[in-house]
């Protein structure tokens, strides 16, 4: 796995940065969709440190995750985020796409709740009934399209009803897709998703 992933991990220290983004791309696109890169590319102009990379399934062409336990996907981001020295940082951001935010939450209820302390969620694309933070109290971001297939924000609300967390901001993309695109599937919606991920 270390092998596979180290072609693909692309990793942005700033040593004046007490945060660390991590990105975890969705099931139908690695870290090179345009939402990942502008996501990056965001993070660095907000000074933080970034990490992005390529799960083990996308690299191998698989056209789905490892299976409903996630356990290669989660191992892998343990070791991205070994690889990241996660002791120099205070805070830890987690932003996922769809699948990302699934194995968010798996990762993190594996987690002790001091462990938990020092990370925050960022989830585009939140994928009701899949996704569970029921143990996680920290910080929660969701920007969702209005026309998901998952569900508008409305549902996400419903969904997020057992969270711990008491810190949980949604943000609804009007007229975005699960990808923010339009109807013609052109990703036309994907800068307002940045824009207002910029302003967390």
């Amino acid at each position: 796995m270390q092998n596979n992933l180290t072609s693909s991990l692309k990793f942005i220290s700033n040593p004046n940065s007490d945060t660390l983004d991590v990105l975890l791309h969705g099931g139908a696109g690695g870290m090179d969709q345009t939402l990942m890169k502008k996501l990056f590319d965001a993070c660095v102009g907000l000074n933080h440190s970034v990490v992005s990379f390529n799960f083990a399934f996308f690299e191998r062409g698989d056209e789905h995750s490892s299976g409903p336990e996630l356990k290669e996907e989660i191992e892998t981001l343990k070791y991205v985020l070994n690889h990241c020295e996660p002791h120099k940082y205070k805070l830890i951001r987690l932003i996922g796409k769809s699948l990302g935010g699934i194995i968010i939450g798996k990762f993190l209820s594996q987690l002790e709740k001091d462990e938990q302390s020092k990370y925050s969620v960022i989830i585009f694309g939140y994928v009701t009934g899949d996704i569970d933070l029921r143990q996680f109290d920290g910080k929660v971001s969701i920007i969702q399209g209005q026309k998901d297939k998952y569900g508008n924000i409305e549902v996400v609300k419903k969904d997020m009803n057992e969270s711990a967390s008491k810190d949980v901001r949604y943000f609804e993309i009007k007229d975005g897709d699960h990808s923010y695109r339009n109807e013609a599937k052109e990703p036309v919606y994907e800068d307002d998703a940045i824009n207002q991920f910029v302003k967390l």
